[in-house]
């Protein structure tokens, strides 16, 4: 669980910062969040795809974590 939320955050993180960033330059903050969700509507199948296997990878390890505390209390 500790990884999911620690992956959350740095997710918040840096899209903040990249909203922050785009407002520098001069956008406003509707267009700038606008900007930093655009990005997942121009992905490629492939993108998805490799975006998927990594979350898969994600989920797999947060289950193999709970398995061995589970076995090892």
């Amino acid at each position: 669980m500790k990884i999911l939320g620690v992956t959350g955050i740095i997710l918040i993180c840096l899209l903040t910062i990249s909203v922050f960033m785009d407002m520098l330059q001069g956008f406003s903050l509707t267009k700038a969040i606008y900007n930093n969700m655009s990005s997942f509507k121009m992905t490629t199948f492939t993108e998805w795809v490799v975006l998927l296997f990594f979350v898969l990878i994600l989920v797999r390890e947060i289950y193999m974590l709970y398995k061995a505390k589970k076995k090892n209390p």
